[in-house]
C-alpha cells in the first residue's frame, strides 16, 4: 500500500504560477497562462492530479482572495515546501539548473511520514 494514500493530515498548496506562459515562460514545458479566476486555478490543479495520479489533498491559493498564500509565505522562486508533524517547513525545494528533482521532494515527504507513524 502506498503510504500516501489515505493521509488526511497531509495536505498540499497550489499557488501562482512561477513561469506561466504569458508572463515569464521558460522552455517548452509549460503550457499554462497565469491563472485568472479560482476556476482557471483549479482546472490546472485538476489537469496535475491526473497527469500524476496524485492522492493528497490538494488546496488551491485562491485568485479571489488575492493569493493569500503567497502574500504570507513570498515563495518566489521557491515552489515546493512540507511542512511537518509540528507545523514547521521541514523542506523548502531549491530549483537545480532549472528544475525541481521530484526525488528530493518525494524523500522529505517520506521522512515526515515516518516520523508521524
Amino acid at each position: 500500500m502506498d503510504m500516501y494514500q489515505d493521509r488526511a493530515d497531509m495536505i498540499t498548496i497550489y499557488i501562482e504560477e512561477a513561469h506561466a506562459a504569458d508572463e515569464w515562460p521558460i522552455g517548452s514545458r509549460i503550457c499554462y497562462v497565469q491563472p485568472k479566476t479560482d476556476v482557471d486555478r483549479i482546472n490546472i490543479a485538476n489537469d496535475f492530479i491526473q497527469a500524476t495520479e496524485y492522492r493528497l489533498p490538494l488546496l488551491i491559493d485562491p485568485v479571489s482572495r488575492n493569493n493569500p498564500f503567497s502574500q504570507v509565505y513570498n515563495p518566489w522562486p521557491i515552489r515546493f515546501y512540507v511542512i511537518d508533524g509540528t507545523m514547521k517547513f521541514s523542506y523548502i525545494a531549491q530549483p537545480i539548473e532549472g528544475s525541481y528533482p521530484l526525488e528530493l521532494i518525494k524523500n522529505a515527504l517520506d521522512q515526515v511520514l515516518q516520523q508521524c507513524q
